[in-house]
């Protein structure tokens, strides 16, 4: 099997917290507590409904210079670090842990990485910021590593989390 292009595994973060249908504007109050495998699946679906309206994330275009870019990618940082902290906030089944550690660190990773394109926005450079991007080269090797891992446990676990990739891959 060959290994998932950094883009791809980006792509495929982005499609799990965009959900599916139309955009949420409500953030659901999570369960707390010990949850069963059927409660914690759905709660982690759920987790990211409304958090993109919350912190401004939107598919529409802003503005197309440096500093309208650079809020933008300011707004998704935002909105991962809201989603991971709701993630780690759920207490799944004892057999999911580390996958939820896993998959957790590497969507806390992945706000961190961005802050190699609001730099590069930052100093004007939309065209590196936009390399960083379309290559997939913004994505570190931990954070593609620990994306990865969560994944595949989930997927070894057949829990069944709607627009989580189940392709297996290979980390390395």
């Amino acid at each position: 099997m060959r290994r998932l292009p950094a883009l791809l595994l980006v792509l495929a973060l982005a499609a799990l917290v965009a959900g599916c249908g139309r955009p949420q504007s409500h953030v659901e109050q999570l369960p707390t507590g010990q949850l069963s495998k059927d409660d914690y699946v759905h709660a982690f679906e759920v987790s990211a409904n409304g958090l993109a309206q919350r912190y401004g994330v939107s598919a529409e275009r802003g503005s197309d210079d440096a500093a309208g870019q650079g809020r933008r990618v300011a707004a998704l940082q935002r909105f991962l670090r809201a989603w991971a902290a709701r993630l780690a906030a759920l207490h799944p089944p004892a057999e999911a842990l580390g996958a939820q550690a896993r998959f957790v660190a590497g969507v806390r990773g992945f706000a961190a990485d961005l802050d190699r394109v609001r730099a590069a926005l930052a100093r004007g450079d939309t065209k590196g910021a936009q390399r960083l991007l379309s290559t997939g080269a913004v994505v570190s090797a931990r954070t593609k590593a620990d994306l990865e891992a969560g994944r595949r446990r989930f997927h070894d676990l057949d829990y069944s989390i709607h627009n989580l990739d189940k392709t297996p891959v290979e980390t390395g």
